[in-house]
């Protein structure tokens, strides 16, 4: 089968995840090529669908709102499905409300004060109302085309099932599987080593890119002593301004001595084979690239308890709050705790490896 997946062009972990996946299919005897597209560029997405030829079996397009458009996706999907005759799988990691700007301008009209004279109010209030109504209309209209036209849908995490509903009203069209998890292997001490890290200490990893909602400042409060905290990754564009904050929080922390800020992106991957805990404090989320990332490597974690690590929990402790994280984070370095998620880690990188998760794409 000739296979093409169509994703991100730029660095995110949709582009990672797609790389994975794609060996998964290699791995069934599959020809597969990637397709990067330029985020939100309709123009450069309408010229990578016509690379698509008519002996290419499959179409997947990974998706998330900040890649692509509504109304250029949904073009892309309508002239591969009535031109090309490609078969199409959606596959979703993320889908909310939230994330399409036509809801943010319903929001901005309901905020906007009154005009002071009732006739600008009035005037005011008819224009909004056209404009809201066309929003809402175009939404709509797209997350209707965007569910009808692929011919199968996948969705990746509890709450992507929960929102695909506002999509896709038939749920048979539905699948969901897990993210898929790359085999990451390495002697800890020598890629220690490599990287001029310490042989002798208990660190805690913080993977990927820098956002609020891993509460990163609260996990370094949590932090117990005689341990290292490895916050390693890159600033994202979505949130600018966040590594500044935990920057300035260390230099007034007396647990700074015991941080490491590495901007590493790149070499994310060997920061985690040579770290001994991953955490993921998030306070929301669909699921993590990252998380799958540190079960591959066989890393024991530390998660919050919310529907995105649901996947992944046997292979690290659950926790609610900030003293359960303590807690957790101390009581994970005891060899009685460590070693049973560790096999958990190792059993759940098997069962949903890049092979299993490639023909779940396939077993329709």
């Amino acid at each position: 089968m000739n296979i093409v997946l169509i994703s991100s062009a730029g660095r995110c972990g949709i582009y990672e995840y797609s790389q994975i996946l794609m060996e998964g299919f290699r791995s069934l005897g599959h020809q597969v090529r990637y397709i990067g597209v330029r985020r939100h560029d309709n123009k450069d997405l309408a010229k990578c669908v016509k690379l698509v030829n008519r002996d290419d079996d499959m179409v997947i397009f990974e998706y998330e709102p900040g890649i692509f458009w509504l109304g250029g996706l949904i073009r892309a999907m309508a002239w591969l499905r009535l031109r090309r005759r490609a078969r199409i799988l959606l596959s979703i990691h993320e889908i909310g409300l939230e994330k399409y700007p036509e809801t943010h301008l319903i929001q901005r009209y309901l905020a906007r004060p009154v005009p002071q004279s009732w006739l600008l109010a009035v005037g005011d209030l008819l224009f909004a109302t056209a404009n809201v109504t066309l929003r809402f209309w175009m939404l709509r209209m797209g997350l209707l085309a965007m569910g009808l036209l692929p011919h199968g849908v996948v969705v990746h995490s509890p709450k992507a099932a929960e929102n695909v509903r506002m999509a896709v009203g038939n749920p048979q069209k539905v699948k969901y599987i897990p993210h898929v998890i790359k085999k990451l292997d390495g002697d800890r001490n020598n890629l220690r080593q490599q990287l001029g890290l310490p042989l002798d200490c208990f660190a805690f990893i913080i993977p990927g890119f820098l956002f609020r909602r891993k509460r990163i400042i609260e996990v370094i409060d949590q932090l117990p002593e005689h341990t290292e905290l490895w916050i390693v990754g890159t600033e994202s564009d979505l949130e600018v301004g966040y590594l500044a904050e935990i920057q300035a929080y260390l230099a007034q922390s007396d647990k700074r001595e015991q941080v490491r800020l590495i901007q590493d992106y790149e070499r994310m991957e060997l920061y985690l084979r040579a770290a001994d805990v991953a955490v993921f404090y998030y306070a929301d989320g669909y699921q993590s690239a990252a998380a799958s990332l540190a079960v591959g490597a066989g890393k024991p974690c530390v998660f919050s308890n919310i529907s995105a690590f649901s996947d992944l929990k046997e292979a690290g402790l659950v926790v609610n709050t900030p003293l359960e994280l303590h807690r957790a984070m101390v009581s994970i370095q005891d060899p009685r705790v460590y070693q049973p998620l560790q096999g958990a880690a190792y059993r759940l990188r098997d069962r949903l490896s890049p092979h299993n998760i490639a023909s779940d794409y396939l077993d329709w």
